[in-house]
């Protein structure tokens, strides 16, 4: 028996939308299965360099998973990295061939960011694909400019706003490698194809994008960090 299958005898397991208590083997009820829609949402995003690649998500950013992604990115409800990091496994597992990914890594915050939230969101469920994968995490990405919050600029101020914030940690780790980025919201994907485009240079094979939620018929260029 896992040691989460003993602790869920001691303290059952709640489902992280309406709070009933659960399986070990379930990540939320039955009844909140039906109602957060969980499909394969596919786009394909392009780099400044050009280069096209795919980004999945499990759920549209529509409620409930809009209120759940709300309490876990600024309320602390850690909890909920558990069954996103589930569904996004389920998408990923769906549209590609996860024994060939070598390297699951997250969108990083700017160190006075992560300082203030405490914690950084995409990480703990990028985490959580690792564990459920067996695939290795690594940060492979700093932020090394705290550039504004993205819902405040024009649409072009959005594109410049996200150019040269990222920098690759160690060219060495991801040269030659497939590599999943995790993220929590994609909406134009312009972090997303930021992170992507460093990495690709920086020597990686191929990168995949996955996101908790998409944001569908969205603008073409905004991104909220």
């Amino acid at each position: 028996m896992s040691f989460r299958k003993i602790l869920s005898i001691f303290f059952p397991a709640q489902c992280p939308f309406c709070k009933d208590i659960i399986s070990g083997d379930e990540v939320v009820c039955q009844s909140c299965e039906k109602k957060i829609n969980r499909k394969l949402i596919k786009t394909t995003l392009t780099t400044r360099e050009g280069q096209k690649f795919e980004c999945v998500a499990p759920f549209a950013y529509v409620e409930p998973i809009r209120g759940a992604i709300h309490d876990y990115k600024f309320k602390g409800a850690k909890n909920f990295a558990v069954p996103f990091g589930k569904y996004v496994v389920d998408v990923l597992a769906e549209s590609l061939d996860i024994t060939k990914v070598d390297l699951i890594t997250s969108v990083p915050l700017h160190r006075a960011r992560k300082r203030e939230r405490g914690f950084n969101q995409a990480e703990i469920f990028a985490k959580e694909v690792s564990r459920l994968t067996s695939i290795r995490y690594a940060e492979t990405l700093k932020k090394v400019k705290r550039n504004k919050t993205q819902h405040e600029l024009s649409q072009q101020e959005r594109v410049e706003n996200v150019k040269d914030v990222y920098a690759i940690i160690d060219s060495e780790a991801v040269k030659g490698k497939t590599i999943v980025i995790c993220d929590d919201i994609l909406t134009t994907g312009n972090t997303m194809a930021e992170c992507a485009n460093v990495i690709l240079k920086s020597g990686a094979r191929t990168v995949i994008g996955a996101t908790i939620a998409n944001v569908e018929n969205r603008p073409k260029t905004i991104d909220k960090k």
